[in-house]
């Protein structure tokens, strides 16, 4: 198998979240594709340990990264993009949130943006037109597009609230506007949710995060019912990117999730 794919990351994201407002583009993705609304987080339920578990393929004691300031890895473990680049894929990565600079090793990505101010709303967009415009100037093979607003609005006003209900939407048109440049396999995932105004903990509303994979060689309607987890991304991506998997994976190719 050897398709393109965009992985989109909407941090701090509840599955409960994404159907009680309007989301349509994530909602078809997941009524059309493969999907799962109770996939798990890793502990601490934080966006950088999360992260790296994403893209690294491995649970949290592997990498040792606990909180948001990153630290070298004892014993070194290839991101999804890096293993991508060194099979000669063509990586590009967009986010707004600057901590998330370390999932790829330097010389890994073709083109990358940041625009470190997920506290503002407007930065989606950003992040959003950053990606359109690589998408109409590059072929890429493997597309990295972080949202980073709704979890700030989770801070500064509660998960659940209107506010934070509000990026999610915003979040969800965003994603709408780059998919109209890109013919592949799309896989939506959240780093974690949250409760009250913060994350961290391994209660439910934290730990449950929505799964979605949609595009050509993925089961058509298809509800995931084995158990997901976050470091589970990176080897089904690299599998579906025809990316060999690296020997440091902890992580399982989603194989229910496809054709």
């Amino acid at each position: 198998m050897s398709q393109r794919v965009l992985l989109c990351s909407l941090d701090g994201v509840r599955p409960d979240a994404i159907l009680a407002c309007h989301t349509p583009t994530i909602q078809r993705l997941a009524r059309e594709g493969a999907h799962t609304w109770k996939a798990s987080s890793v502990m601490p339920s934080v966006t950088l340990p999360c992260h790296t578990s994403m893209l690294r393929g491995v649970d949290v004691p592997r990498h040792g990264i606990t909180s948001n300031t990153f630290t070298p890895l004892a014993r070194p473990v290839p991101s999804l993009m890096d293993a991508a680049a060194g099979y000669g894929k063509r990586v590009g990565f967009f986010y707004n949130w600057e901590q998330l600079r370390d999932l790829a090793a330097p010389g890994s990505t073709k083109i990358s943006a940041c625009y470190g101010e997920a506290h503002l709303f407007e930065s989606d967009q950003k992040v959003a037109d950053a990606a359109i415009a690589a998408l109409q100037s590059a072929a890429l093979d493997f597309v990295f597009v972080y949202f980073g607003h709704p979890d700030e609005a989770g801070h500064a006003h509660g998960w659940m609230t209107e506010p934070y209900l509000k990026a999610i939407e915003n979040a969800d048109a965003c994603l709408a506007q780059v998919l109209k440049y890109w013919e592949g396999i799309v896989c939506i995932v959240s780093d974690h949710g949250g409760h009250g105004r913060s994350h961290g903990t391994d209660c439910a509303e934290d730990m449950t995060i929505p799964f979605i994979l949609h595009g050509p060689s993925i089961a058509a309607g298809r509800e995931l019912t084995e158990p997901i987890f976050l470091y589970d991304v990176c080897p089904t991506l690299a599998h579906a990117l025809g990316v060999p998997a690296c020997r440091e994976w902890d992580g399982r190719i989603v194989v229910e999730a496809f054709e």
